[in-house]
């Protein structure tokens, strides 16, 4: 794991020059990358530069990463996606979060997928008032904004009952829990994990 990561920050370190290790013993996350990103746009227009922390946990590539703001560009704020006291980013919603926190995600997937389009989506934000493609609320409401999106619908009387069936036993063959009309194997099988990682604070009563 170690000497993966080592080569994984090399790849990184050829298009952000700029990142710097620390070890941090002891600590579940063990690795911690520090840099500056630049946002360029489409255009070639280079709309601020932004300093942060990436955490990487002792099981890397396993454990999704944490973003810590160190820009102070942008309010800590809830409302901004930014813990107002650790600074620490909310950069997906959280079902996406349990499932790529599985899959495993590279330093450098983890700074091109979250890391800059995160203070894109600030930068647009403070241009415009509000956030491009739109956001997940905080905490219990948040996870069930994910539910709505995983199960497309927003009736959450339905997405219970249907969090209740996916828990009981299911032929692949059989048709998915959710509705679709497609086949277990080829639906929602493989996502149960991850929305029941997600899910877990959700009362079924």
């Amino acid at each position: 794991m170690e000497n993966q990561f080592i080569r994984d920050l090399d790849e990184a370190k050829r298009l952000f020059p700029s990142l710097e290790y620390h070890h941090l013993p002891n600590k579940r996350f063990v690795h911690k990358v520090t840099g500056t990103f630049d946002i360029i746009d489409g255009e070639e227009n280079h709309w601020g530069a932004f300093s942060a922390s990436l955490y990487f946990t002792d099981s890397y590539p396993k454990g999704f990463a944490l973003l810590k703001d160190n820009s102070r560009a942008f309010p800590w704020d809830l409302n901004w996606h930014i813990d107002e006291k650790t600074g620490l980013c909310c950069v997906c919603g959280p079902i996406e979060r349990e499932e790529r926190a599985a899959k495993g995600i590279s330093i450098l997937g983890f700074i091109e997928g979250y890391v800059i389009p995160f203070y894109a989506n600030q930068i647009y934000k403070k241009e415009f008032g509000f956030y491009k493609n739109g956001e997940y609320a905080h905490f219990i409401e948040g996870i069930w904004e994910a539910l709505e999106e995983e199960f497309g619908t927003s009736d959450r009387k339905q997405i219970k009952l249907m969090l209740n069936q996916m828990r009981s036993k299911r032929g692949r063959n059989e048709d998915c829990f959710c509705g679709s009309g497609i086949k277990f194997k080829k639906c929602h099988m493989n996502r149960i994990p991850y929305i029941e990682a997600a899910a877990k604070q959700i009362s079924l009563n």
